[in-house]
């Protein structure tokens, strides 16, 4: 066991009896155990809630019955954001215990620190802001789009706002934190990019109507790019961590559909297809990543940093 913790730790002071590169080893060896540990944690938090909520887990109705109206209540649901918070524990003990034994490096280094990265996160969010709010004004200058009033904010705001943030922290540590971060160390920049960006798609590939078109998938795929550029510059979580949850927040707060899940929790803006353009200029069902406009700015996007920290090391 020593020699192949050795091994995929990269220790040069054994010999590795796998001669393979041990980035993408770790990354593979990851996946399974987060996947463990998440239904591990889940499962375990579910049943806590039911046993709270006095649902009799002998009885099938009484179950579905506590989970639909758990669904029902949607993104502002207290279960979603326990499931959250669950999920994300998972996902840092897993991540935890494959630095502890195989990488020989602290939790931190997967870019964890906050140290003068307040900026990061400010334009991460404005970023996101940009880019939704640039979305909704080309689909509603082309007519894709009919804006039928505006909302007012509705109180589950703060617990969808938290929700949403622990989840794009959840998929950043471990997407670019761990993912992204150990294929870099087999492989170069393009080549760790496009596999993350790949196993990020794939987490998504059950979401509702993902597949009503080419453009969902190809969104997905070109997002764990514009996510990931500038963490293979920087080795920090903050900027693509501020620029997900933004991206989520304001795609809710415009009306549209996040990643095909539906948001009336906290919309401020009500509108809808008006059938003009088709679904891959609109996006569809899928809302907007389901639009080969968003997929455009997406990869210029991504462009657009990458020159920014190339530009920036000339």
């Amino acid at each position: 066991m020593s020699k192949l913790s050795d091994a995929i730790s990269g220790n040069s002071n054994s010999e590795s009896p796998l001669p393979i590169n041990q980035g993408w080893l770790r990354a593979l060896i990851f996946m399974p155990i987060w996947f463990l540990t998440i239904m591990i944690f889940v499962g375990l938090g579910t049943v806590a809630m039911m046993m709270i909520a006095g649902v009799d887990m002998t009885d099938t109705a009484a179950v579905e019955e506590w989970a639909m109206g758990m669904e029902g209540m949607g993104f502002a649901s207290p279960m979603m954001l326990v499931m959250s918070l669950l999920q994300i524990t998972a996902s840092f003990a897993s991540i935890w215990f494959m630095m502890t034994i195989f990488n020989k490096e602290p939790l931190t280094n997967i870019g964890l620190s906050i140290k003068d990265r307040a900026q990061e996160m400010l334009v991460g969010l404005g970023a996101a802001l940009l880019f939704i709010g640039g979305i909704f004004l080309i689909l509603w200058i082309l007519g894709a789009i009919t804006v039928t009033g505006v909302v007012g904010l509705k109180p589950e705001v703060m617990i969808v706002s938290l929700m949403l943030f622990v989840a794009a922290f959840d998929e950043e540590i471990v997407f670019r934190g761990y993912v992204l971060n150990n294929l870099m160390d087999s492989m170069n920049r393009w080549w760790a990019l496009g596999i993350s960006s790949a196993v990020f798609a794939l987490m998504h590939a059950g979401n509702p109507n993902v597949w009503s078109t080419f453009v969902p998938m190809s969104e997905l795929f070109a997002a764990g790019f514009i996510l990931g550029i500038s963490y293979t510059f920087t080795k920090n979580l903050w900027f693509p961590t501020f620029f997900h949850f933004g991206w989520n927040f304001f795609q809710g707060l415009f009306g549209f559909e996040i990643s095909g899940l539906n948001v009336d929790s906290w919309k401020v803006l009500a509108h809808e297809n008006s059938g003009q353009v088709p679904d891959i200029i609109s996006g569809g069902s899928f809302g907007i990543e389901g639009s080969v406009i968003s997929l455009t700015l997406t990869i210029l996007g991504t462009y657009a940093i990458y020159r920014y920290y190339t530009d920036g090391q000339q």
